[in-house]
Formats: structure tokens, sequence, C-alpha cells
């Protein structure tokens, strides 16, 4: 789930990128400190163009630009936004450029905010491009639906053994069961019997008749209140059942915890991501305690989260792409990939036949399924097939589950139709939730 790496708003709202209390410091002169992680930077940047502090604004995005990776999409769009409002638009259309290059178009089609590019004659050559980057591609069907509008679903897994589906709601802090063949969907366990928060990350295992939960404290659950924050829980339930077994809490870390993604080892073994305290965490069988596994440094937001395809390596997700991790030695190294293409932004990610299946929803205007195909030894990404894009009932997609060669996502989680914290929007706005499948062997 993006929740704290998320963009907020649209049309001429100001975008703004949440972040830890910890990283959010201001800075004092325009020197960037490289010990200071870059989004607390680009943080201060927004707050700059917030307050029309356009050169402000400016200073803060170069010092994130100059440690951030390379062209990151998100500075970009900033970069572009700020040099805008400062009327230099020959410095905006050159930003403006190097994101469009990364596949990116955010909403510079359509947002106030840049209405003086669109003025400008230069406009009409790239007009066609951007236009390219946000055209509808579909290559699923819709597969289910739910019924209940306000359900906000983040989380999809699949029981092999009852060949049911199950899906979590951040907002109601339930989850539910849907039968593959006859679509039929009841109510599973509910944060009443098994104290949930906002469900996140699901894991059946039809090995130990168990379901993996992860559940965390936030704005988007019913019954919010700020001293959830920061609290984060793995739940283990009876598969068959949905009774809860046991329920236990991560070490005690500053600033608190977000379980958020999880994937399971053969040995039965629990991998989880941290989102707020920027690290990996393991559950083995058998024990009665969450353990560290690996600190992610200054990779901010670790998100999604896959197996390789050896099984010799976890891919992690993170606010500057892909990380991929040895199991065996702990080894942390940043995938590669092509400069044509972003790996920013990455929600839900699975493994298909070596390859990742990734969901792209953490950038302006970019609501996309993709494929990476990775080199030879998992170190990059060689090149990427374009799943769905921007459908129409894209609506924040999130994650999703590998079941033989189908790919079943959450298509509209709705996460930003909140009012106010732990308060959506009235029911008659807001869609029936959509689970897309997507034939990956197609």
């Amino acid at each position: 789930m993006v929740r704290r790496a998320k963009w907020l708003g649209s049309g001429p709202a100001v975008v703004a990128l949440l972040l830890c209390a910890a990283l959010a410091r201001p800075s004092t002169d325009g020197a960037a400190d490289a010990t200071r992680p870059w989004p607390a930077y680009f943080d201060d940047g927004m707050a700059a163009l917030a307050r029309d502090d356009a050169p402000a604004a400016l200073a803060q995005f170069d010092s994130a630009s100059r440690l951030a990776p390379p062209n990151h999409p998100l500075v970009l769009y900033a970069q572009t936004r700020a040099y805008v409002r400062a009327a230099r638009l020959d410095d905006a259309f050159r930003s403006m450029s190097l994101l469009v290059d990364k596949g990116v178009a955010a909403d510079l089609l359509v947002s106030p905010a840049f209405d003086a590019l669109r003025d400008d004659p230069r406009w009409a050559v790239w007009q066609p491009r951007l236009q390219a980057l946000v055209d509808p591609v579909q290559h699923s069907v819709v597969a289910f639906r739910l019924n209940e509008a306000d359900f906000f679903p983040e989380a999809i897994t699949y029981d092999r053994g009852s060949r049911r589906f199950l899906v979590g709601s951040l907002f109601k802090r339930k989850i539910v069961v849907i039968d593959e063949i006859s679509g039929r969907v009841a109510d599973y366990a509910t944060w009443r019997e098994s104290g949930f928060l906002s469900v996140l990350g699901l894991g059946a295992d039809n090995t130990r008749g168990a379901l993996y939960v992860l559940s965390a404290g936030g704005a988007e659950m019913q019954g919010y209140r700020p001293e959830f924050d920061g609290q984060s829980f793995l739940h283990r339930l009876q598969l068959s059942s949905g009774r809860q077994v046991s329920r236990l809490t991560p070490p005690a870390a500053a600033g608190g915890h977000l379980l958020n993604a999880i994937v399971q080892a053969p040995d039965g073994t629990i991998y989880m991501t941290d989102s707020k305290a920027g690290r990996l965490y393991r559950w083995r069988p058998g024990s009665t305690a969450i353990e560290p596994f690996v600190a992610l440094g200054t990779y901010v937001y670790p998100n999604g989260l896959a197996w390789s395809g050896d099984g010799r390596a976890l891919y992690v997700a993170h606010l500057d792409g892909i990380s991929r991790v040895d199991v065996r030695t702990r080894d942390v190294s940043l995938v590669g990939h092509p400069a044509s293409m972003t790996l920013v932004g990455i929600d839900g990610l699975s493994e298909y036949r070596g390859d990742l299946i990734a969901v792209q929803n953490g950038v302006p205007g970019m609501s996309r399924v993709v494929r990476l195909h990775l080199t030879s030894d998992g170190s990059n990404v060689r090149s990427m097939d374009l799943l769905d894009t921007n459908l129409p009932d894209h609506d924040m997609p999130t994650s999703g589950v590998v079941v033989g060669d189908g790919f079943y996502y959450v298509a509209n989680s709705q996460l930003r139709r909140f009012t106010a914290p732990g308060v959506p929007a009235p029911v008659a706005q807001l869609q029936k939730p959509v689970i897309r499948r997507i034939n990956l062997a197609g």
C-alpha cells in the first residue's frame, strides 16, 4: 500500500508527499546534506510551493535531485511545477522532457498548474507524446465485483484448497471470501473477533492451513484515532474457519510500525515489509516473536514484496525503485533498469515465471500494471510490458495475486476518496470494488 508515499489531491491542489516526522526537519541552508534523505528536501520544497515561494521550492528540489536516483520522476514532476510557478518556462520544458522520457505524463495534460505550458507554442510538439502515455491499455477482464462500495480493498490472496479468494478491507477492518466458481462473497473475519486495524497484507498457507494477515493503524480505518498510528500486527488465522490463532507485534521501534506486504518461503517463514521502520522482518513457524531481518537504510517506504524465481532473493519495492535482497547473505542492491522506464511508485509486487508483475500507483497520473522482464541474474530489468494502464475503473489499483497463469488485482482501492481521517466519501460517490484478471500466458 502506498500510504505515506502517496500523492494526494488532483487538479489545482498542491501535491504533497507525506513522510515520517523524522524525515521532515526543515533545511537551514541551500547545500544538500548527504546524511539527510532526499525526501526531506522534497517535503520542504512542497511546503514552499504551497506558500507560493517558487524560488525556495526550487532550491529544495535541487538538493533533492542531487541525492535522489538520477531523474527521479517525483522530483522532476515537482521541479516542473515549480518552474512554471516561477515563470521559467524554458526550464519547465526541459524538466518535463526528462519526465516524459521516463514514460510519465502525470497530470500535465489537465492540471491548471501547467496552463502556462499548454499555452506556449512549444506545447504542440509535446501534446501527442503525452496523450500516448495516458491512453488506456487493456489486457484484463473483470473477474469479480464486491457489493460494498465503502469496502476500500487493499490486499488479495488465494486459497487453493477451497478455491476461494480472500480480500482485505482497509476501512471496514475485515476480510471477505469470494468463491472462484460462483462469485459469491461472504464475510470471513472481522476486527471484532481478531482485533484487525486496516488490513494490508494477506498470505494463504495451504500446507499449514493458515492465513497470515498484516494490519496497521491508519487514517483509512473505521474508528480511527491518532493513537492507532504506529501500531501494527501479524495475525495468524486458521485458514478453513477464519479463527484467530495468534497475534504478534514487531520489536519496538522509534516512530512505530506499518507492516505492509507479506511473502512466504517454502519452509513456512514469513517475510514482511515495514514501511514506517524501513525494514524487512521475518517470522519463523513455531516462534513467538517477529525478528528483524534486513534494515533497508536510506530506502524510503519499503512496500511491495516478491520472491525471485529461484527462491534465493526477495524483491522489495520502495520510493527509489526496487531492491534485491539476497536471503542468504542479506546483501541489498538496487535493481537496475533502462533509462526509458521508471520503477518508482510500485505498490503490489508478484513473481511469475522469473518475471515481476508490478502495480504502479505512486507517481502522479500513473495507474498501471506492468510485467518486468529480469536479466538472467535477476539484478536488472531488461524490458517492460504494459498490461493494464489507465482503465476507466482504475482508482488507485493496489496489489494482486498470481493464480496459475492469471494475475488477479484490486483495480479500485479508492484510497483518495476520504474526506477526513476515518471518514470516507458518501457511498453514493463511491464505486463497487473491482477485481480484474490478466492472462499472463496470453
